[in-house]
This record gives structure tokens, C-alpha cells and sequence, in this order.
């Protein structure tokens, strides 16, 4: 039985080896380092991510989804950035 996670990573690399499979892919070199990061059990980041959205949003398992739905559906793979300013300006007020 499939994890949730397992089976969304199983999934992904389905459709990029469908789309690696085809003659005049220009994306090829993107695709490809996708997939071997998804492969490492490696998370993706969210530019590599939106560049193959586009092809994953004309699969019949996600037409009826919108790329946000598609995104959350995906998240588990995708990694997740938090950004943490340092300069808070709270030393200057001491």
C-alpha cells in the first residue's frame, strides 16, 4: 500500500518520464534534474515545480483542478522555504 507522500513521488515521476520520453522536450535538462532529485528523496523547489505545472495541469487526472489544487496535491514534495529576516530592529530599543 502506497503512503500518501509515496504516492504523489511515484506519480510525479510517472508523468516527467512521459514527458522525457518525448522527441522535442526543450525542458529536457529541467525535467531531468527534477527527476533525479525526486528520485534522491530530495525535495523539489517550487521554480522547478511551476516549470512542469503547466504540463501536469493537462493530465487528465488533474484537469479538473486548478494549479493551486494541483500544488497542494504535490506539496509534500515541493520544499519549503521560510523566510527569516534578521534585522528585526528590537536591539534598538533596549
Amino acid at each position: 500500500m502506497y503512503t500518501n507522500n509515496n504516492y504523489q513521488k511515484t506519480l510525479l515521476l510517472r508523468y516527467l518520464n512521459i514527458y522525457l520520453s518525448k522527441k522535442n522536450l526543450r525542458m529536457r535538462y529541467v525535467i531531468k534534474s527534477i527527476k533525479d532529485r525526486i528520485e534522491k528523496d530530495q525535495p523539489i523547489t517550487s521554480k522547478q515545480f511551476n516549470s512542469v505545472i503547466k504540463f501536469l495541469e493537462r493530465e487528465k487526472e488533474f484537469k479538473t483542478k486548478n494549479r493551486n489544487q494541483i500544488h497542494q496535491f504535490f506539496e509534500p514534495l515541493i520544499e519549503q522555504r521560510i523566510v527569516k529576516y534578521g534585522n528585526d530592529l528590537s536591539e534598538h530599543f533596549v
